[in-house]
This record gives C-alpha cells, sequence and structure tokens, in this order.
C-alpha cells in the first residue's frame, strides 16, 4: 500500500535559502547582544563595593570583598565566566547576585519574567484589537472631521514619553481620585492564586496596564489605518462595492482582512520597544517585573543581574523578530524579499 506522508505546506521561501538566512541573522545578533550584554553593566562608573561599602569599612576589608566577587579579575577572565554562567547548565544559572547572594540571577529573573509577560501580554490582548478597530473605523471614514481628529491624537500619543504618562495616571487615579493604588510593591507580591490574590493583583496592576494600552494603541491604529486606506483605493475592493456589497461585508471580509497582515507583524516587530516601554513603566510602578529588577540592580552595580536580564530580554526580542520575518512569509505569500 501507498505510504502517505503529512507536510506542512509552507511557502517555498520558508523551505529554502531564506529560512536559513533569517536563522543565521538571528543568531549573528545574538551574539551581538550577548557580547553588549557584557559590555554595557561595566561601563558604569564604579562598582557594587564602591557602592554600598561604608566609610567604616577598611581598605583590607574592601580588596577582600572586591576579590571574593570577581572583580579584579581581567575582563577576558570575567567573560569566560560569563560564558560558563550562560551556557554551563540549562536554565541557566547567570552567575551568582552580588546584591543578594547566595541567589542565583536565574532565580531572580524567573520570579520577575511573569510579571513583565502578564503586563506585556493583558496590555497587548487590549490594545492591539482596540487599535484595529479604531484604524478600521479611521480608514472607513478617512477625510472626515473624526478622523482628522483621531489621526492627530493618535500621532500626539505615540510621541508621548512613558514615564510622563505613568505619572499623571498616578497623580489623577492613586493621589486625587483615590481609586487605584500607586505602586504594587505594597500588597501586590501575593504568591498565592486565591481569589483575593488576583483581584488584588489587578487592582495593582490596573495602572501599570492602562499606561502601556494608551501607549501602544495609537501605533496599532495608525498602521492599521494606513494599510486600509491603500486597500481601499484596490480595484477589488471598488468592484466588491460597485456589486452592493453590504458594508460591513465589504470592511470586514475585503479590506480589514488584507490590512491585518501587516497589522500582525508590525506587533511583533515593534516588540522590542513594546518591552522598554513596560521596563520604563514597572520602574516608574514599583513593578516588581524586569525593568524594576534592572533598576535596582543598575543602582548597585550588581552585573551578573544585569547581565541575566538583558540575555533574556534579548532572546525574546529576536524571536519575536524572526517569528514576524516566518510568518509574514506564510500569511501573505505575494510578498517579495
Amino acid at each position: 500500500m501507498p505510504r502517505f506522508r503529512r507536510s506542512l505546506h509552507l511557502p517555498r521561501r520558508l523551505r529554502g535559502s531564506y529560512l536559513r538566512q533569517r536563522i543565521l541573522v538571528s543568531i549573528a545578533a545574538f551574539f551581538v547582544a550577548y557580547l553588549i550584554n557584557f559590555i554595557l553593566p561595566r561601563l558604569e562608573p564604579g562598582n557594587i563595593v564602591n557602592v554600598i561599602a561604608s566609610s567604616d569599612l577598611l581598605p583590607l576589608q574592601r580588596q577582600q570583598l572586591v576579590q571574593q566577587l570577581g572583580l579584579n579579575q581581567p575582563l577576558w577572565n570575567q567573560f569566560l565566566k560569563y560564558l560558563v554562567d550562560t551556557f554551563g547548565s540549562f536554565p541557566p544559572s547567570f552567575g551568582v547576585s552580588f546584591a543578594h547572594y547566595p541567589l542565583t540571577v536565574w532565580t531572580l529573573v524567573s520570579t520577575a519574567l511573569p510579571w513583565t509577560l502578564l503586563l506585556v501580554g493583558v496590555s497587548q490582548l487590549i490594545a492591539w484589537p482596540l487599535g484595529v478597530l479604531l484604524g478600521a473605523w479611521l480608514a472607513w471614514h478617512r477625510g472626515s472631521k473624526a478622523d482628522n481628529a483621531m489621526f492627530a491624537l493618535s500621532n500626539v500619543m505615540w510621541g508621548v514619553p512613558s514615564y510622563w504618562l505613568a505619572t499623571i495616571l498616578i497623580f489623577i487615579f492613586a493621589i486625587q481620585l483615590k481609586i487605584f493604588p500607586p505602586s504594587l510593591s505594597t500588597s501586590g507580591g501575593a504568591t498565592t492564586l486565591s481569589a483575593g490574590a488576583v483581584v488584588n493583583i489587578l487592582g495593582h496592576s490596573f495602572l501599570p496596564i492602562l499606561t502601556l494600552v494608551i501607549l501602544n494603541m495609537p501605533l496599532q491604529a495608525l498602521v492599521m489605518r494606513n494599510n486600509m486606506v491603500n486597500i481601499l483605493e484596490e480595484d477589488y475592493v471598488m468592484a466588491a462595492k460597485a456589486r452592493g456589497l453590504r458594508q460591513r461585508t465589504l470592511i470586514l471580509g475585503h479590506a480589514a482582512r488584507n490590512a491585518l497582515l501587516p497589522s500582525i507583524t508590525n506587533l511583533a516587530l515593534s516588540f522590542g520597544n513594546i518591552l522598554s516601554g513596560a521596563y520604563l513603566v514597572e520602574i516608574i510602578y514599583s513593578y516588581p517585573g524586569m525593568g524594576y529588577l534592572i533598576e535596582q540592580s543598575a543602582l548597585v552595580r550588581d552585573y551578573p543581574v544585569l547581565e541575566g536580564v538583558f540575555f533574556v530580554s534579548a532572546i525574546l526580542v529576536i524571536l519575536a523578530n524572526l517569528l514576524a520575518d516566518i510568518s509574514y512569509l506564510y500569511l501573505d505569500p505575494r510578498v517579495e524579499y
């Protein structure tokens, strides 16, 4: 009997040189980011001994602490240790934290990462659909007063600094109205998933999530609007409109469906900006995620923690970009690179 093998019906370009090229580019980007992760924290003046050591610390004690942390070693020796701490185990330990000894860096990162993923994930689940719907509406009503007003507002909100918006929301909702707490650090660190803990976490996370939604929704709306405006001028859309199709069918079935593909790709390509914006928001709200961990580690020059956080961040951004490149070809085979 003949054998039937199931195969993935991927575009031909995904099976050939394009996929290999994108993977090689991603690997090269990873190693560049990996090297920068080692160099960047060490460009800060001083080290953890200078930061935390009091004036009463004897010079001999200071020297012993520097030797114990390995800060007196040459850079190449520190880099070799960096390699071993990263690739010597799975998951990588990234070494021991200077400021939270004897906890490993992975312990701290694995505790902070779910908070950041929660913040980014929930905010994008809200911002992306709302932005797409708003962009489709603006494109269909292009040229109207509402379109001009919303288009201008979206451009303005796109350029608003995250720390400024977070400060304004804290002042309004936490200080003046006293509806939401200003930070998560006081009572939001519950470890159980009881109903009360979930309500507590959502209450403390509302303002950070709202900040990211306000910051990211205009970008998605602008991308969707511009894509849909171009598609509405296509011949097949004009022909469908001339046949008397209902407005809802014309928008959802013809225009929005095709304009959605670049919006999906833009969501993945802008993941780096979304993540960096989330880090700044976490710092303002004392939200116990990766951004807050970066701030606390940078203040005391905790090199291993900074290296671990930057490493995980680089992996997330590179994977998001790689998936965007592959998914766009899969979703729209007409695209040529």
